[in-house]
């Protein structure tokens, strides 16, 4: 049975409540916005402690109404966070808003809130139904020097607890955790991605298999699948939907085809190539028609696989 006595006003900033209607230029955009994104996105009125913009998508509206999310107000949550992660919810709002009224003075330099969190349907078919675990990314909109707004955006996760409260700023090298035990922030450092992994990440998030990744960065699927099992390892996750989510939300990624034609460039400019002559090429189509491997024909011949694949490439695209 849900807890009802977790009461969301009490972590506002204020108890004055002002009965001014939302920015309509703000919802405007807003709204532009929203119809650009795939994820479900809102508007928290921290001033009046109220939503004034819920996107109609029901990831995040949980078979509710937009009507009826907009009545409930902050109480809204009370219907849709999971039980077992109503007091948790709670509690990082609360470190959220205290944040950011504490460290006005730094404002400018706090991009993001990060956090993940499970949701519960209004009805569902099933005898026990499954929660859904999500990712809230919550932006500051200031107003006069105080909190007006918490732009939010949700999207479906796949991390294993809720939680994982964090703070990114706008350099993109700053970020910070918050310590449920403790109630503090603590200064955290992401290990940074080289670009070959980078350039992984980039290409598995438009859908390509291993073998589409090895080929477009002129690999062998082995070296790809060795430096996939690196990365998990790296960014303690276990499966690729994780490493993309988890990279994407800690700008560890762009996700774009310019970021990624850039970044193919700037892998395969500084591989030293080896010289290939005719008669090496010829050699290794015989070997290939035969049926033997890429690698296989690159350890015969002397050659790395890369130096093959980007040869391969090279002629395909001159003779269509």
């Amino acid at each position: 049975m849900k807890s009802k006595d977790v009461s969301f006003f009490e972590y506002t900033q204020t108890e004055t409540a002002f009965l001014v209607a939302p920015d309509p230029t703000l919802i405007r955009y807003f709204e532009m916005f929203a119809s650009l994104v795939k994820e479900s996105c809102y508007i928290l009125d921290i001033r009046n402690r109220r939503f004034c913009y819920i996107h109609p998508n029901d990831l995040f509206l949980c078979g509710y109404s937009v009507e009826e999310a907009l009545a409930m107000g902050y109480e809204f949550y009370s219907e849709i966070v999971y039980a077992e992660d109503l007091r948790l919810w709670a509690l990082m709002h609360k470190a959220i808003l205290l944040y950011l009224n504490e460290n006005k003075d730094y404002r400018d330099d706090i991009d993001s809130f990060f956090c993940t969190f499970r949701l519960q349907r209004k009805v569902s078919f099933l005898k026990n139904p499954l929660p859904q675990m999500v990712y809230q990314q919550m932006k500051p909109v200031w107003e006069e020097h105080e909190l007006r707004y918490l732009i939010c955006t949700i999207d479906s996760s796949t991390a294993k607890e809720s939680g994982n409260l964090l703070i990114f700023s706008k350099n993109g090298r700053t970020h910070k955790e918050y310590r449920i035990a403790s109630r503090l922030w603590k200064h955290i450092m992401f290990e940074a991605l080289t670009e070959r992994e980078r350039a992984i990440l980039l290409l598995a998030q438009q859908g390509k298999t291993v073998k589409e990744i090895a080929d477009d960065l002129y690999k062998g699927c082995h070296t790809i699948h060795n430096q996939i099992t690196e990365l998990f390892f790296k960014m303690e996750v276990h499966s690729m939907q994780e490493a993309i989510d988890l990279a994407s939300n800690r700008r560890m990624i762009y996700i774009s085809k310019q970021d990624t034609a850039e970044l193919k460039e700037i892998i395969i400019s500084k591989r030293v190539r080896v010289l290939i002559t005719d008669d090496m090429m010829q050699c290794i189509q015989t070997y290939l028609d035969s049926g033997l491997s890429i690698r296989k024909t690159a350890v015969k011949i002397g050659v790395s696989e890369s130096t093959i694949r980007y040869r391969k490439e090279k002629l395909k695209n001159n003779f269509p």
